[in-house]
């Protein structure tokens, strides 16, 4: 691979005594070497090291708040930016917040959001167990976090797609909530994780035709996959930006991740100026406003 700059917009790391049990056992299956004996989960030595011998720059540290099904409180906030602010610079702290129970959600985030404590905020359907768009029909704690991060101009990253976690809902992770948002908070800066893989993926590509604004945060996509998931690829590639997943399931690691979608990238056509885009402009662009 040619040696682009890289930024990963989506790595998982997350304080493991707040994990649901369910969830635990099943990353310890997953992931047996984040739970090696001796390991501090709020420790992030072991994925700095991993980042600089990949030479990969800064990595996002993807967080929000889903105690149904992930067990992650609030305190999930204070958590991933305490880890990130020892990592030297190179982890983005990402949280969230429950908008069922906080009518105020956003206003319960804006501390955080004013100081650039966090930099992004998660909305998670499937683990939070809401419609992106809920809104409309009464959740008054989403609106409240949407009008409050459009003002801040923080980015929120909005999963769409399925989930594979236990207690996970699929049907929250449609990709076409996302219009109404699009259209009733027109300033917001939206970033659309996973492409609606692997049902959604012809909903998805409508919205990024539609929108001229979205980025498409490319994590959780197999490489081989991507040109059957999303065949107008070429037409919205300035707007994708790289993420890995890392840890997940078939990911072998953040730049091998990557070799492999410039392998895919070049079978495409892309030139060498939108795949720095997609491997560290745009992300990097998010994290500097």
């Amino acid at each position: 691979m040619d040696e682009f700059r890289l930024i990963d917009a989506h790595m998982h790391w997350h304080a493991h005594e707040q994990l649901d049990p369910a969830v635990l056992n099943m990353v310890k299956r997953e992931f047996p070497f984040l739970f090696k004996e001796n390991i501090d989960s709020a420790d992030p030595t072991p994925i700095i090291e991993l980042m600089k011998k990949e030479n990969v720059e800064k990595g996002f540290v993807i967080n929000y708040v889903a105690p149904e099904v992930m067990g992650f409180t609030f305190k999930t906030n204070e958590w991933v930016i305490d880890f990130c602010d020892k990592s030297e610079g190179m982890l983005i702290p990402v949280g969230g917040v429950d908008t069922k129970s906080h009518e105020n959600a956003g206003e319960l985030l804006r501390p955080y959001l004013e100081t650039k404590s966090i930099k992004l905020v998660k909305v998670h359907g499937p683990h939070q167990l809401i419609k992106p768009n809920e809104y409309l029909t009464g959740n008054k704690g989403l609106q409240n976090l949407y009008e409050t991060c459009q003002e801040l101009k923080i980015p929120v990253i909005i999963h769409t797609g399925t989930s594979i976690f236990p207690k996970a809902r699929s049907r929250y992770g449609h990709p076409l909530y996302v219009e109404d948002i699009l259209i009733d908070f027109p300033d917001l800066k939206i970033i659309i994780a996973h492409g609606g893989r692997p049902f959604w993926t012809m909903e998805f590509e409508y919205l990024m035709q539609k929108f001229k604004n979205i980025l498409f945060d490319i994590s959780g996509v197999p490489p081989k996959l991507l040109p059957n998931y999303f065949p107008r690829f070429h037409r919205y590639a300035d707007r994708v930006i790289y993420g890995s997943d890392f840890p997940s399931p078939g990911v072998k690691g953040i730049r091998k991740n990557a070799e492999l979608l410039n392998s895919i990238f070049d079978k495409m056509g892309l030139n060498r100026e939108v795949k720095s885009k997609i491997f560290y402009e745009n992300a990097n662009k998010l994290i500097k406003t």
